[in-house]
């Protein structure tokens, strides 16, 4: 055999374990993202597991994913690698600005060798962080309907002692960094619907308010914090006085609305620590966290006063709301019985908060003036 033949038998072996080494390292990459995409249905933590595998092959300086926001088309920081992300957690790239911007809207991948001969690209990051961008790798992520919904960017990862990403071929490289960026959007798309499922059956479509299932969920959370912390909750319960005549008298559209007021009127009354919801029907509760009775009372207030407030702006012409609400302390000892302690002091404010005008017997007014002594020494 010819020295000619030998290297020639020499170099195609060499390009063969060249070639098998590249699709390992590709089969690897795929094997990662796809443990990944069928791991978690957590938005997070997918885009988390995938942004690390891209950091262990590709080992760019830094690099980050954006999402595109659906009603002002902005890209948004959704995860920074490599820097200090909290400097871009509400920082946004106009539609079209710097090289991801491009990306988006042209839907096509992009390798800029030199940022500083590239018009494209945008320098305000770099001014807000007081870092150097040389290069940029940056690929579409897109959703199953070939939709792009964000992009995949790369910074510093071409370099003259690393020409380019794991394979060597930086184009090749390109083409698996776009496969990524399909899976990547198409497990944020899955995630984000099953994510959107869960919460729709925690919210309550009518008043957009929690609902009872969320609200139980919760409840027993805090319940076992409060058994193993000793502090107290305040539950409060509500209802719309005579909210059956409004729907009889004025039809159930007018009763709808008449929901959607007083859970507007809740909303913008609790603290952000409280937890809101709808119970059901026209009853509504509020759970207070480390709270006692006086401060569910200056809620309560809180409370009339808005509704109050609402009556005499006559929002809703031929409604007039009343609130009917039970406030209830509870600690460890009686920790289980506050829901149903808190619905009958609700019931308790309803019969005496009658007004006088109602009340056309003795016995009603005997019965009136027990309630309110009871629930004075309660």
């Amino acid at each position: 055999m010819s020295d000619c033949s030998r290297e020639t038998i020499i170099m195609d072996k060499g390009s063969i374990a060249e070639n098998s080494s590249k699709i390992s390292y590709r089969y690897d990459i795929f094997s990662n993202i796809g443990r990944i995409i069928t791991s978690s249905l957590d938005p997070k933590e997918v885009f988390h597991r995938v942004m690390i595998v891209i950091g262990e092959f590709f080992a760019p300086q830094h690099w980050s994913l954006l999402l595109k926001d659906d009603d002002t088309g902005e890209l948004k920081f959704e995860l920074v690698m490599g820097i200090n992300p909290e400097k871009l957690e509400k920082i946004s790239l106009e539609p079209g600005e710097g090289i991801a911007g491009w990306v988006c809207q042209h839907g096509e991948p992009l390798v800029v060798e030199n940022v500083q001969r590239d018009k494209r690209f945008s320098p305000r990051i770099d001014e807000l962080l007081g870092f150097k961008t040389k290069s940029v790798v940056c690929v579409p992520v897109l959703n199953g309907r070939n939709q792009v919904i964000g992009a995949i960017e790369l910074i510093n990862e071409i370099s003259p002692d690393r020409p380019a990403m794991g394979t060597g071929d930086i184009y090749t490289d390109v083409a698996l960094l776009s496969s990524i960026g399909v899976f990547t959007g198409i497990a944020a798309e899955n995630a984000f619907l099953h994510q959107k499922i869960v919460d729709l059956a925690m919210v309550d479509s009518l008043t957009d308010l929690n609902n009872r299932l969320y609200f139980n969920e919760i409840f027993e959370r805090e319940v076992e914090r409060v058994l193993r912390y000793g502090h107290t909750i305040c539950v409060l319960m509500a209802d719309i006085d005579h909210f059956k005549m409004i729907n009889d008298t004025l039809g159930h559209l007018v009763g709808d609305k008449a929901l959607r007021a007083v859970a507007d009127i809740l909303k913008a009354s609790v603290r952000k620590s409280d937890i809101l919801a709808r119970f059901g029907g026209d009853e509504f509760v509020i759970l207070m966290t480390q709270a006692d009775e006086s401060k569910g009372r200056i809620l309560a207030e809180r409370i009339q006063r808005s509704i109050g407030d609402w009556n005499d702006a006559e929002t809703l012409p031929g409604v007039t709301l009343q609130l009917s609400i039970g406030i209830h302390e509870a600690g460890p000892e009686n920790i289980r019985n506050v829901l149903k302690d808190a619905d009958v002091k609700l019931y308790r404010d309803k019969r005496y908060r009658k007004r006088a005008d109602e009340i056309i017997t003795d016995d009603e007014m005997r019965r009136y003036l027990l309630d309110k002594i009871s629930s004075n020494r309660a």
